[in-house]
């Protein structure tokens, strides 16, 4: 392994076999076998390889791995992709850029951060290790893990959220590439695990996020219609008005129960309506 000397390329190093020790930063050749994946890589799946794969068999690695030394190798720290596209097709030596080590968080929030730009990793993988940072004490709060990769406590929030979906839908999420963080956020914001398999599936088949918004947008408003609806009828069922020798009696009677209160307030503006609409009180 050598440093690249002016006027060599690439090519010209390999050929001529130099070797060398175990520099701590720099561009270099260096063996395949001297470097190790991440395991704290957030990437858990690999997809669409077929391509790279093809494409570095005719081309070869364009940019160099980022990597940063462990002993007498060389841990990745970015390029994982191609890292595995290079052993697939053969390839004995590679170009790295090696860069002085970080401590464990900072590589992690700067894994993190290049993954979260390049929209790199499923949504999925992405709130496991936002959770894991969050739960191992990396952040103190949302609001600081929000702050430190350049997001807001909104989308973080929504991203956590994405956890909450039921397993199978967090499992078909995962390992479909090309659905988007924001698609991830919204599917996993509407309260209808049933509704949520539809939103899934659509965008499994790849429905636009554009339309899933539409879907969603169209949905809630059925809900709310529904809701309304339902609520007038359970409402009018607490509410009597009686007239009795030249009088007006007008009560409302409910049950403590959760929802008890808006069921309450529902029937005194349709008690209201009633008291309005009676033409003997006038």
């Amino acid at each position: 392994m050598t440093k690249l000397p002016d006027g060599k390329s690439r090519l010209d190093l390999v050929k001529s076999g130099l070797t060398g020790g175990l520099p701590k930063r720099g561009r270099f050749i260096v063996s395949i076998d001297r470097l190790l994946e991440d395991p704290e890589n957030e990437r858990k799946i690999f997809h669409n390889m077929d391509d790279m794969i093809e494409s570095v068999r005719r081309h070869g690695i364009i940019e160099p791995i980022t990597v940063t030394q462990e002993g007498d190798r060389y841990r990745i720290l970015t390029g994982h992709r191609r890292f595995r596209a290079a052993k697939a097709v053969g390839l004995t030596e590679l170009e790295v850029l090696v860069r002085e080590p970080d401590d464990q968080i900072t590589r992690r929030f700067k894994s993190l951060i290049s993954n979260i730009q390049r929209e790199n990793i499923p949504a999925v993988e992405l709130a496991e290790t936002l959770h894991s940072l969050l739960s191992s004490g990396a952040a103190e709060s949302q609001r600081e893990l929000a702050r430190q990769i350049g997001k807001s406590e909104q989308w973080m929030s929504g991203m956590l959220r994405v956890l909450e979906l039921p397993a199978r839908l967090q499992e078909e999420l995962r390992s479909t590439p090309g659905i988007g963080y924001e698609m991830a956020q919204r599917i996993a914001q509407v309260g209808d695990s049933q509704f949520q398999e539809q939103l899934v599936t659509a965008a499994v088949a790849g429905e636009s996020v554009g339309r899933i918004r539409e879907r969603i947008a169209s949905f809630r408003t059925t809900q709310g219609s529904t809701s309304s609806s339902r609520l007038k009828t359970r409402t009018s069922q607490l509410i009597q008005l009686t007239h009795r020798e030249g009088s007006c009696v007008a009560s409302l009677r409910a049950k403590r129960e959760p929802g008890a209160q808006e069921a309450m307030l529902e029937a005194l503006r349709q008690l209201a309506e009633q008291v309005r609409a009676d033409d003997s009180l006038r």
